[in-house]
């Protein structure tokens, strides 16, 4: 992926492109047409997401919590916490998405803290709503 791709996500906007760099090979662009799940609740982990083109919802035991649409980031919070998908996404438009895997976490941290300070931060919020 191109680092000019990431850098149309918020939360990378600021990360200089050296750091990025390290990333960008283990990111993917993955698409999903509109009714799609994305995430299951209560499924595995496994990656993260960020809205590139399109909108989601978020959803929990079937109630809306939330719209997301571009540059907003999706499925950290299982990833920071290790514990299983705490909501389902859904995509309400067709999406394409940055799909970041669970072991760039770590990867990230040495080069990018303030990236996951910013998903900790996010994390934070949305429990707190």
């Amino acid at each position: 992926m191109d680092v000019s791709e990431l850098k149309q996500i918020p939360l990378f906007a600021e990360v200089p492109d050296e750091q990025l760099h390290k990333i960008a090979p283990f990111t993917s662009l993955t698409s999903a047409g509109e009714g799609k799940t994305v995430i299951r609740e209560g499924g595995y982990s496994n990656d993260f997401y960020a809205i590139q083109e399109g909108t989601v919802k978020v959803e929990r035991d079937g109630e809306n919590l939330a719209e997301l649409g571009p540059g907003d980031v999706f499925g950290e919070q299982g990833l920071l916490d290790k514990q299983e998908r705490s909501a389902s996404v859904i995509a309400t438009s067709a999406v394409r998405l940055i799909r970041i895997e669970h072991w760039e976490l770590s990867r990230m941290q040495k080069a990018m803290p303030e990236v996951i300070e910013e998903l900790r931060r996010k994390v934070d919020e949305r429990t707190s709503d």
